[in-house]
């Protein structure tokens, strides 16, 4: 049995208490002599490929000699003796946490779960390795129902000017279920403020067009996930469906509206004692509970060490099978962006620059969009130039990267 110790620790990026950025302290009991505990995230999806990511709670003052990297193992079970193995994703694969997205997991496994159905129950068995190779715990997971999948019917958006905001609504119907998560992938195409097919050759300088084949800086691509702890009940509503439920609101004049947006909607079915799990979480997170809720080392998980029982574990697996729909919204069919502009500031004025001066504006981050021309001269007497991030898109976190689906645009 490992020696323990209380301490007051606040948990790290890492774990799930560090959604909407917060950090929340709380008591909880650390090995000296075992592993930290366990944060398990993920669920098993029927139908689907299903992704368990493994983490620990840490104490900010931890000695780094006692802590311990580590993989795992694991397969799901099945009541029928159903046995999926459970494939070891690589460091740089592992998904972040859905509760921080800055914050990458120690460890994850992906099962491939496409087969099996929703009428039996189905548990997970985990275990820890050391770096070498060897055990270090296992884990095991009570034995989950399914619940019945809901169904999406539909997304729309509509413009609510008075708010300066374009709302996303989900209709759907519940399917018997009561409790329910969801998850979201968003991508969306946007431009820079200025453009230019004009760059400062440094060798020559000069300034004159691109070379065939560079890619513009005009048009870029982004996406993001989902990260707050999205959920809702309908255990006092009358009927069984949603409409045009109002879940995810953008500003206009947001960059996600400038050109072409999508959004994927992922929606699970949960269990009440998973709803339950993660409406404290919530509203720790989001420092709306009081100093009468639980911490995370007070809510029961389902997920247990089975080689030692002192070993915590944090976290709350669910078995459902997962509705997705996507929704796109054109600026060049609805108009509804609103473009903002420029802060006036010294060093986004517009600065004309004659030949002499190029390196000295390159050298200050700007590039140039545009020649001047004097007297019917048939070369350029001045260009003009403007702080890169006006021209570079990718200063504003998105790639030159087109997704392979994406829909329209040849940029």
């Amino acid at each position: 049995m490992a020696t323990k110790y209380i301490t007051r620790i606040a948990a790290l990026a890492a774990t799930l208490l560090s959604a909407a950025a917060c950090i929340y302290p709380f008591e909880v009991e650390l090995s000296h002599n075992g592993e930290w505990p366990l944060v398990v995230e993920g669920d098993i999806l029927i139908g689907d490929i299903s992704t368990v990511s493994l983490s620990h709670v840490r104490p900010f003052n931890a000695d780094p000699n006692e802590y311990q990297a580590f993989t795992a193992k694991g397969y799901i079970e099945g009541e029928d003796g159903t046995r999926i193995t459970g494939e070891s994703m690589l460091s740089s694969s592992v998904l972040s946490s859905s509760w921080n997205p800055s914050a990458n997991s120690e460890a994850a496994l992906t099962f491939d779960t496409t087969p099996i159905q929703g009428n039996q129950r189905y548990r997970l068995h985990l275990t820890t390795l050391d770096t070498q190779g060897h055990e270090l715990n296992t884990y095991e997971s009570d034995w989950l129902d399914p619940c019945p999948a809901p169904t999406i019917d539909g997304l729309t958006y509509s413009h609510h000017p008075e708010y300066n905001e374009l709302w996303i609504g989900l209709s759907m119907h519940c399917n018997g279920s009561h409790y329910f998560r969801w998850t979201y992938d968003e991508d969306w195409e946007y431009h820079s403020d200025v453009y230019t097919n004009l760059e400062y050759k440094s060798k020559t300088r000069e300034v004159d067009y691109y070379d065939w084949g560079t890619p513009n800086l005009y048009y870029c691509w982004k996406s993001a996930k989902s990260s707050q702890i999205d959920i809702f009940s309908t255990v006092n509503q009358t009927e069984d469906r949603f409409e045009e439920l109002a879940f995810h609101r953008i500003p206009l004049g947001d960059k996600r509206l400038q050109i072409l947006y999508r959004i994927q909607v992922h929606l699970d079915a949960i269990s009440e004692k998973a709803y339950d799990y993660w409406y404290n979480i919530k509203q720790g997170s989001e420092g709306q509970g009081s100093i009468f809720s639980p911490t995370p080392s007070q809510m029961a998980s389902n997920v247990h060490c089975i080689t030692d029982a002192d070993v915590q574990v944090v976290g709350y697996l669910n078995l459902s099978a997962r509705s997705s729909a996507t929704m796109y919204y054109d600026n060049a069919v609805n108009h509804f962006y609103v473009p903002g502009r420029l802060a006036e500031r010294d060093d986004q004025k517009v600065a004309l620059a004659r030949k002499d001066s190029l390196a000295y504006w390159y050298a200050h981050g700007y590039l140039p969009f545009d020649l001047v021309y004097e007297d019917l001269s048939p070369e350029p007497s001045h260009s003009l130039w403007t702080p890169k991030y006006c021209i570079d898109c990718r200063l504003q976190g998105g790639t030159k990267t087109r997704p392979e689906d994406w829909p329209n645009g040849d940029h």
